[in-house]
């Protein structure tokens, strides 16, 4: 359980079906129990700087072959598990091992699905292409989380970067997550994509996937290639 926060609160107030008055006050008194006890112990604690983490993205076909952009597609001794499961991962996506991804080529990007549909996740995209142009031979499939989502992208103005930079955007809905209706990668196609999933096929028969955060789906969709959104954030 992740503790809520102020962030948290102020998102939920003034919300049509969120309590109202004393209700609110009430709920909120409450909500604000819902944390760690003091003093409680665990077995193990991580800390990590944000900072340090460059931005990811995965070279398999499992969303647990992921590395850092500017890294090289680790050997199968190093990226550990099975041997076999590796190299027949690598040969679907047409990778090899110590490939670096930055500069390979791509054919579609994806923003949307339940993982990355969320108007923060749209004005992060907007913030990358911004004044530039979608990359000609990129098909790019932009699909808001639901319609309140859609209506935030509109009236933030979101929706006008979009256009002017050659996105169209789509209905809310799956899309191409996981091949919904027409939203289907072409075999052997490259795809960086923001959802959850990399599997073989899961955007289609014979899709290649890289899954990515919408700043790095940014910056593929106005490059043509994997870019380093850090690259273009002045």
């Amino acid at each position: 359980m992740i503790a809520p926060d102020e962030t948290t609160f102020a998102y939920i107030k003034g919300r049509e079906k969120a309590p109202q008055g004393e209700a609110w006050d009430k709920a909120l008194a409450y909500w604000k129990t819902l944390k760690t006890d003091e003093g409680a112990a665990f077995d193990v604690v991580y800390d990590y700087a944000a900072a340090d983490i460059e931005p990811q993205i995965t070279y398999g076909t499992n969303p647990g072959m992921g590395m850092g952009i500017s890294q090289r597609i680790p050997t199968a001794a190093a990226a550990g598990g099975s041997k076999a499961s590796y190299e027949k991962s690598l040969d679907y996506m047409g990778f090899h091992e110590n490939d670096a991804m930055l500069g390979k080529k791509i054919d579609y990007v994806f923003i949307g699905s339940c993982t990355n549909g969320r108007i923060e996740d749209f004005r992060a995209f907007a913030s990358i292409v911004k004044g530039r142009k979608k990359a000609d031979h990129v098909t790019a499939w932009i699909v808001p989380g639901s319609h309140i989502v859609e209506a935030q992208i509109r009236e933030e103005g979101i929706f006008d970067i979009l256009t002017e930079a050659g996105f169209q955007l789509r209905q809310p809905g799956c899309s191409a997550c996981l091949a919904m209706n027409d939203d289907k990668i072409p075999a052997g196609k490259y795809a960086v994509s923001t959802s959850n999933r990399n599997f073989e096929g899961r955007q289609g028969p014979g899709a290649r996937t890289l899954l990515a955060s919408p700043l790095v789906a940014a910056a593929a969709a106005v490059t043509g290639v994997v870019t380093d959104p850090r690259d273009l954030i002045a």
